[in-house]
């Protein structure tokens, strides 16, 4: 795996990359509902950084999601490997408030997450693995390498390892990833892109569901 990542860096230096099926600096904008309920534009960005990509989330609140503070936000880098090497997320939620979640390769091999919870409070964990994945680089990830099945995800009290479960619901293929609480769930069209249409992010804070708002 190592010697894998040095050619890709080697390549990647040379002017080499990798081809992907997205567009430099493409934006995605989803209509975001929790449990049913409409709270907002979600914007999904990829643009490409180091070598590698960041991936960004953003919800633009709307109606009674604005008026209670409720808020998401992520970003994602990845390396010539596509896995992670930074996340975080924070997920602001009604009278509750903010828990954020962090996540990085460690340089002496695996990777670690720290979580801050609204309280104060601060735990996290560690991990030998460092092939790791959150919501967001999952999504490209397998535009760029439709054949995965076995994921590791970064979750709040540990990495969650699991395989994906792919189906087809009419012409969209769809990739779900259900494993102790945590959903990831996108449905990707039959096209030379790969376009995710809907996303699905589930766990104690409810059901998140994104559905692609098509350019006019």
């Amino acid at each position: 795996m190592r010697l894998a990542l040095l050619v890709l860096l080697v390549l990647t230096s040379l002017g080499f990359s990798q081809s992907v099926p997205w567009p430099t600096a493409e934006r995605l904008t989803y209509q975001l509902s929790w449990q049913g309920v409409s709270v907002g534009k979600f914007y999904l960005s990829a643009s490409p950084m180091d070598g590698g990509w960041k991936f960004r989330g953003r919800l633009e609140t709307q109606g009674i999601a604005a008026v209670s503070g409720y808020g998401l936000e992520a970003d994602s880098t990845v390396g010539p490997d596509f896995y992670d090497d930074t996340f975080w997320r924070n997920l602001t939620e009604p009278l509750k408030g903010t828990t954020r979640l962090t996540f990085a390769r460690v340089e002496d091999g695996g990777s670690s997450a720290k979580v801050t919870e609204p309280s104060g409070k601060v735990s996290g964990w560690f991990s030998p693995i460092e092939q790791v994945l959150d919501e967001l680089s999952l999504i490209y990830y397998a535009r760029l390498h439709p054949e995965v099945r076995a994921v590791n995800l970064v979750d709040y009290s540990q990495l969650s390892q699991g395989t994906l479960e792919v189906f087809k619901n009419g012409d969209l293929t769809v990739y779900r990833f259900a494993r102790e609480g945590l959903l990831v769930e996108v449905w990707y069209r039959p096209d030379t892109r790969r376009t995710p249409v809907k996303i699905i992010f589930g766990r104690d804070f409810g059901r998140l569901e994104g559905t692609l708002l098509e350019p006019k």
